[in-house]
């Protein structure tokens, strides 16, 4: 039986692109956010976790809930690396074994634990493998590796993931639905795009060709991507973003921007993002625009063309203005839908023979994986 959309969006740990997703690391939070000894409720892939950063700074990832009657682990206590519930003090290492049970039979907690899941904290971001068995390598990239400012942002859309990573990896869109952006400002929309992609070692490289002008970026298995990324303030950056389901109809866009400023550079492009702030906070959020739009009380065409996250707002109409439900053996693809249709078909071949028991892909990261800086 052919693979359906629904096998796609459904993220449960029992669906197939659930298992499929539980086998990769996943971001889960961004690192500052995360204050030391105040554990936080989190939700990714359809079900419930508790992230907190121990007092020697590290993060970990557990179960939601004590054991002992239900109570969220949100509100436990920190205690050195271990969490004590707030009800009854029942207190679990960072490996999730119970150590502790204050009003209970000595000897008892031995025999209690919850279940802990490796975790890991990189350029700003904490990353769990939420999968069975031994954790993969963690993926690398040698973006990072030249002196730079990241900036790490996570973005809730209620939409599932697939159909922003589909928007994502679609080059020609950026003719249609980002006209009146920065695009325009580069030349990016002087001329529909020739397109070409292929799959590769980690997932599909994609190319755009116009005029003289090349864009390549990097779609990396199963759900990242590392392109380039032009903002007036900054020029030319790498873009890298994760699209992880919080569940089957909703996901969090985790993104970091590779910014290579130092020194004075650097100050300028600081002040430049609070004053891009400030305007942010003196607009109306993108939801809401995104929901005006689709609700018929405004037009695309009408977004503020200075609305810092118009390019977002654009993408959240297509991508929200679909049904969430719904077939894709319905859509009529052309020619400027190869690169969806690759997507698609490596999907599909991976969820095939992970539900028939076959051979997946080994998906490898090389060294030296990088974009063009520029159109």
């Amino acid at each position: 039986m052919a693979i359906q959309y629904e096998d796609v969006v459904s993220v449960g740990a029992g669906s197939l692109a659930g298992r499929y997703l539980r086998m990769f690391w996943q971001p889960v939070f961004i690192g500052r956010l995360l204050e030391l000894k105040r554990p936080q409720p989190i939700k990714i892939l359809g079900e419930a976790f508790t992230i907190y950063r121990g007092e020697t700074g590290i993060a970990h990832v557990v179960a939601p809930r004590c054991p002992h009657r239900g109570l969220s682990l949100a509100v436990a206590r920190v205690m050195g690396d271990s969490l004590e519930c707030f009800y009854h003090g029942w207190t679990f290492d960072a490996c999730g074994q119970c150590v502790s049970q204050p009003a209970e039979n000595p000897g008892f907690a031995h025999n209690v634990s919850i279940k802990s899941y490796p975790t890991t904290e990189r350029n700003g971001l904490i990353f769990a493998y939420l999968g069975d068995g031994m954790q993969p390598n963690f993926p690398e990239l040698n973006v990072f590796s030249e002196p730079c400012i990241i900036e790490n942002k996570a973005d809730v859309r209620p939409w599932p993931f697939f159909a922003q990573i589909e928007n994502g990896i679609d080059e020609t869109h950026f003719n249609f639905a980002h006209r009146r952006t920065k695009f325009d400002d580069i030349g990016m929309n002087n001329g529909l795009p020739e397109l070409s992609c292929q799959e590769t070692a980690y997932g599909i490289l994609r190319i755009a060709k116009r005029g003289n002008a090349l864009r390549k970026g990097h779609y990396i298995m199963p759900n990242w991507s590392l392109s380039s990324k032009y903002e007036h303030h900054e020029g030319w950056s790498n873009h890298i973003v994760w699209r992880v389901p919080t569940d089957d109809e909703n996901h969090i866009s985790f993104t970091s921007d590779v910014i290579y400023k130092t020194g004075s550079e650097a100050e300028v492009y600081r002040a430049a993002l609070t004053e891009k702030s400030i305007r942010r906070d003196q607009m109306a959020p993108a939801i809401d625009v995104i929901r005006n739009v689709l609700a018929g009380k405004m037009h695309p065409d009408e977004i503020p063309k200075d609305h810092p996250d118009i390019v977002m707002i654009q993408d959240g109409v297509c991508c929200m203005g679909q049904p969430i439900r719904r077939s894709r053996g319905d859509d009529i693809l052309g020619i400027s839908d190869r690169q969806v249709s690759l997507l698609r078909r490596i999907w599909n071949r991976e969820l095939e023979a992970l539900r028939d028991g076959g051979t997946l892909k080994n998906w490898q990261i090389p060294q030296g994986l990088e974009t063009t800086r520029g159109v």
